[in-house]
């Protein structure tokens, strides 16, 4: 059966449409009409406060207004995401979003107490990076092939530090072990700064994390780089293969962060942000800033950031959930 709608609706929708419209465009002339408050789930002093000071530096004087960087670490990020979906959605409450709290966390915690993919508005993302595989210069492989071969003789055998559990290098290496087929013995971490120390002592053979944290110690000779798991080399480390290079290309993994809103930020106000994050991420300056972070520039729309999110829950949901990975 085909409804129909009297003349009285049919003017009242006419006239409705204008007029969200207008709105909308209102409110994105008029944002940003006091500071913005930028979340984030890390501690002073961590990549991701660092990152979300420099873009706060830059994003500040392209809206008008302050842009105020709130450290809520704790909880896996999830304290910084919960104030921020339980904040007004009109663009003046921001959250700096990791894979662990857009991604990880839904499979990690049985009892998240939001759905990123329901309760956050993706705005853009700023960045991506891989993580690099140290060793320690006595260990027995030279390439990530030949600790493929060794850890297939001895099962579990090869201790592998990673910082903490359900963390982005910890998860990492739960997906290069899973791509080769081998069985090896996680060791987590508090920091990366103790997971680098337990290789440089011999501790455990193998270490998982950002190349800006292993590179250094690659200079000094502590500790030898066997693969890293970016689409192209890194270039503080240009001799060592991608693991596509490697023979493993399953394991291609890159860790990204964003920025997301409350779920109903207007679409202008999101496009509006988006579009000063694409000038600030194409400048030069800034990316040799994201170069020293061992992150790249990663410029999405909002649709596409969105798009991004679903498709590494896609990838990541059923790896977490076989591991049976639980933080709480």
């Amino acid at each position: 059966m085909i409804g129909t709608i009297t003349r009285r609706q049919a003017l009242s929708m006419t006239l409705a449409l204008p007029a969200a419209l207008l709105s909308g465009r209102t409110l994105a002339q008029t944002f940003p009409g006091r500071p913005i408050r930028l979340l984030v789930g890390g501690a002073a002093g961590s990549v991701p406060d660092t990152l979300a000071r420099v873009v706060a530096d830059r994003l500040s004087p392209a809206l008008g207004q302050p842009v105020l960087v709130d450290n809520r670490p704790g909880a896996g990020g999830t304290l910084a995401i919960s104030s921020t979906i339980a904040s007004e959605p009109d663009g003046h409450h921001l959250a700096l979003a990791t894979m662990s709290q857009a991604v990880f966390n839904s499979y990690v915690y049985s009892n998240l107490p939001y759905d990123p993919q329901r309760d956050l508005e993706p705005v853009g993302t700023l960045a991506v990076g891989c993580m690099a595989m140290a060793a320690h210069p006595a260990f027995a492989a030279n390439n990530f092939g030949e600790f493929v071969s060794l850890a297939k003789a001895e099962p579990g055998a090869v201790l592998v530090a990673t910082t903490q559990v359900g963390s982005p290098p910890h998860l990492f290496a739960l997906l290069l072990a899973n791509a080769a087929g081998i069985k090896v013995t996680i060791v987590p971490h508090r920091s990366g700064v103790d997971g680098m120390t337990a290789v440089i002592r011999g501790d455990v053979q193998l270490f998982v994390d950002a190349p800006t944290i292993i590179a250094p110690h690659v200079k000094a000779g502590s500790v030898k780089v066997l693969v890293v798991t970016g689409k192209a080399r890194e270039s503080e480390l240009p001799a060592v293969p991608t693991v596509a290079e490697a023979g493993f290309p399953s394991a291609q993994a890159e860790a990204w962060i964003g920025l997301v809103a409350p779920a109903k930020t207007s679409a202008p106000v999101v496009s509006r942000i988006n579009r000063e994050l694409e000038i600030i991420l194409r400048d030069a300056d800034f990316r040799q800033r994201l170069e020293k972070l061992s992150f790249t520039p990663l410029i999405r729309s909002p649709e596409e950031f969105r798009a991004l999110i679903q498709q590494d829950h896609s990838r990541w949901g059923p790896l977490i959930r076989n591991t049976g990975i639980k933080l709480d």
